[in-house]
Parts: C-alpha cells; structure tokens; sequence
C-alpha cells in the first residue's frame, strides 16, 4: 500500500474544500487572492462570499477564477447560502453518490427540496462541471426567483427545457446574457458561479418579509405554470399521445377538475407548428394593467390583459390559482376577446409599454415622444359590431436612430 506524507493528504483537504463551505460564518478570514485583483469584473461577488464562509481559495493564494465548478461544489455552496433543513430520508438516491460520498449530505438536501436532480441512469455526476442552464435551473428553484420576461434570449427557446428557469434569471437581473445569447450548454466558471450566486442572494435579501403573494409572484406565476402547461400539451400533440397519457403531468401545474375539463377540452387544438397559445404568456401587459387580489392563504386571482400581436388576439384575461400541498396551480381561465369593451390604454400608458418592449431588446438609450393620434374602425370579433378607437403615434428615438411606432389603444397592437 502507497503511504503519502502528511503534507500531502494536508493539501489534498485543502484543494478539495477550496470552492466549498466554511464551518464557521462569516468569520473566516478575509484576503484578496493573488488572481482576481480589484479590477477583476468578479472582485466584489468574489470578495461577499468569502465574507461570508461560503468560498475559501488554494494554498497558493490563488482563485482560479476561469476553472469551470462542478456540480458537487454547487450542492455546497447552495446548501450553506440557503441554510437547508438535514435531510428525512436516508437511502442513497444517486448510484454515484454513496453516503461516503463527502458532499452526501448536501446533495441530499437539494434534492429533498427539489432544486437538483440526476440523469435517467440514476446518476448525479458529482465531478461534472454544471452548464449555465442547469446552474439557471437550480438558482431560479432555490431563490424562487420571477419570471416576468419572456423571449429574453435567442438560443434558449420556446421548446428549450430550460426557457422558464433562464427567462426567470434574466428578469431578476441574476444573469443578463451576451449580445441576446445566454449560451446555454457552455460550463460555468468559478467566478461566475460566485457572481450568480451573489445576486440571486441579492435578490431574495431584497423582498419584503410577507406571506401574501407580491406582483411579481403573480406575473411569475401567469407565465411560469401557463408555461409548463402549453409546452406539456404541445409536446404532447408532437408524439401522438392521446390526452390521457399526458395528464398526469398537467397536474403539478394545475388543478385536476382544470385539467380533465378545460385542457381536456383544448388538447386537441394544441398548436405544435406556431407561436400562439391558448393560455398567455406576459410581457408587457402587467407595467399598465395588472391587478390580483388573495381572499385566502390558498386562493390568488388575477386580472389582466393581453396585447394583440398579430398571432393571438388580443383580450381580457381572469386567472384564478389555488395552492394544494404547497404548490400554486391553475384553477381556473377566462379570456374575452376585445371589441366594443376594450383597453383603451392612455398615451401614458402606450408609452410606458413601448419603452418597456425597446428595453427588453437591449435598446439602452430610449426616449418615446407622441406625435399625434388618429380614429381607427375596428369590428367586434364576436358581435360584428363596428367601434372606432384611437391609435397613437409615436417616435421612438433610439441609440440606433430614430423609429416610427404606431400603437392602438383598443389592443394594444404595436407597429
């Protein structure tokens, strides 16, 4: 048997727990490391969590901030930043990870709480660095993070596994992407990892201390459950499956008598070769008009509107959500078209909306000024009956120059 000095298994330890936990708090000492000066772009996140006992560095006072993090490493540093309750079960879940395994204990956690989980060979792959869309996946569940954007970047999309969980980070200014791209399977580095770990910590410090449902909760959920629901159905229609293979995992997002009525009911329309849902996703709708109200711990109903596209009509919209063990879901969906009732949204609010759109395109610099207005006949969708309404319009002056907008007040329309 090969024996190694005591020197050695010392600095062994020490690489290993270099990118973990601390025992302590924030007590640990405070140094810079040799590789990520002041004007490292990483410095501060870097700097708070050693503050705070979470990272520590290697014996030669180095960082290496470019080393992608691996997966276990991740379990680690979320389970002492959220402070997670010891796990209940006590069997080995993942093949690879024995209860020897070092970051048993961890991984256990995380997985009780549904913030990670292995593959389908029942592997959790301790070693393997995490990619950017699982580290989007498992910050969005751990920091219950809000999905009030939609389409935030170009290779993560509609039909991507983890559109909600990148949209979430985007919106919560978490991770904001390159150019519109979030680059999705690339690997996480270490001092990226501590960035985003840092401002997700921001974030949830940030939110009022309250159990009554915020606005972004609610935004979140109109577009986080509708979501899952459309793209289970779509997915669904893509491989021939009849409704009732499917409707088991309809559930978690919704209720059972919503979905063996209403989804039931819709499935078969499901569309699987475009963009237009039944149930809608929100983007700028909720900045002018969104209302919800909670009558019981269990019950949230909101009401809002959503916008002509040129795809989806444009109308009212009524949810209604109940909580059953612990999880919101849908119960209930009502949508009117407009017509003869309609928005009619203020000047101020049409430019509120169009400012809002510029940004979510990366457009830093936007000034919306109003030109003027003109009367334009539309017919109700349902009734036939002719109503006329104003459409604005406006210059949208931009970094890039100069645009023309049109925008109706009945539905919001944008050209």
């Amino acid at each position: 048997m090969k024996k190694f000095s005591r020197s050695f298994v010392c600095t062994l330890l020490f690489v290993m727990l270099s990118f973990t936990i601390f025992p302590g708090t924030s007590q640990a000492a405070v140094k810079d490391f040799e590789d990520v000066p002041t004007t490292h772009s990483n410095y501060k996140a870097i700097q708070y969590m050693q503050e705070q006992g979470l990272i520590g560095g290697y014996p030669d006072g180095t960082f290496r901030p470019q080393d992608p993090i691996s997966r276990k490493h991740v379990a680690a540093l979320l389970d002492k930043a959220l402070k997670l309750p010891q796990p209940t079960n006590n069997q080995v879940k993942f093949s690879d990870v024995p209860k020897t395994h070092p970051y048993y204990t961890s991984i256990m956690k995380l997985s009780e709480a549904g913030i990670v989980s292995g593959g389908v060979d029942g592997r959790f792959n301790p070693e393997a660095p995490i990619t950017r869309i699982q580290m989007a996946k498992v910050l969005d569940l751990a920091f219950d993070l809000h999905m009030t954007t939609q389409n935030a970047f170009y290779d993560v999309y509609l039909d991507h596994w983890g559109y909600v969980h990148a949209n979430a980070l985007f919106a919560s200014g978490v991770a904001k992407g390159y150019q519109g791209e979030f680059s999705p399977n690339e690997s996480v580095t270490r001092a990226h990892y501590a960035e985003f770990l840092y401002r997700a910590i921001l974030v949830r410090d940030a939110r009022p201390v309250t159990d009554k449902v915020t606005k972004g909760k609610a935004w979140d959920l109109t577009n986080r459950l509708t979501y899952f629901l459309e793209h289970t159905m779509r997915k669904g229609q893509m491989n021939g499956q009849p409704f009732d293979d499917i409707k088991t995992d309809l559930y978690p997002y919704a209720t059972k008598d919503f979905v063996d009525n209403s989804l039931k009911t819709y499935y078969p329309k499901a569309c699987v070769e475009c963009y237009s849902n039944a149930l809608p996703q929100l983007r700028m709708e909720p900045y002018v008009r969104f209302e919800f109200t909670q009558p019981d711990t269990n019950t949230l109903q909101v009401q809002t509107v959503e916008f002509q596209n040129g795809i989806s009509t444009g109308g009212f919209l009524d949810y209604t959500f109940k909580k059953q063990e612990g999880k919101w879901k849908v119960a209930n969906f009502k949508f009117v078209p407009a017509g003869t009732k309609n928005f009619e949204l203020t000047v101020d609010e049409a430019k509120k909306v169009i400012q809002e759109e510029y940004k979510s395109y990366n457009y830093k610099e936007v000034a919306i000024k109003y030109v003027t207005k003109t009367q334009q006949v539309e017919l109700d969708p349902v009734t036939d009956e002719p109503y006329t309404f104003d459409q604005y319009v406006f210059n949208a002056v931009t970094e890039y120059g100069r645009y023309k907008v049109h925008f109706n007040s009945a539905d919001g329309l944008m050209q």
